[in-house]
């Protein structure tokens, strides 16, 4: 069974790719995630305030951009994007930042 998640692709002021996620990411849907990243050049904000659930498949997609990604988290994904260490990879912050 498919776990929902919905993607969007807009730009932000400066002009970079914003990926927003909502819903949950794991191995039924990376394949879609990881298509959404991978349709975007430079770098790329990644918005998972609404992300609810993210697996090892999903973490597996943010590492793999995580030189160019500017990630926006909750504070239900905040730990574990820093248990995880890809907070010293990639810039995280709050979605109120």
């Amino acid at each position: 069974m498919t776990t929902p998640l919905t993607l969007t692709t807009t730009t932000d002021r400066q002009g970079r790719p914003v990926v927003k996620a909502v819903g949950e990411i794991d191995l039924s849907n990376t394949e879609a995630f990881a298509a959404a990243l991978a349709g975007t050049t430079g770098p790329v904000v990644i918005d998972l305030t609404e992300v609810h659930y993210i697996d090892s498949a999903g973490m597996s997609v943010l590492f793999t951009h995580a030189e160019r990604t500017e990630l926006i988290s909750s504070p239900l994904l905040r730990p574990i994007l820093e248990m995880s260490g890809l907070t010293s990879m990639a810039t995280v912050r709050r979605a109120e930042e």
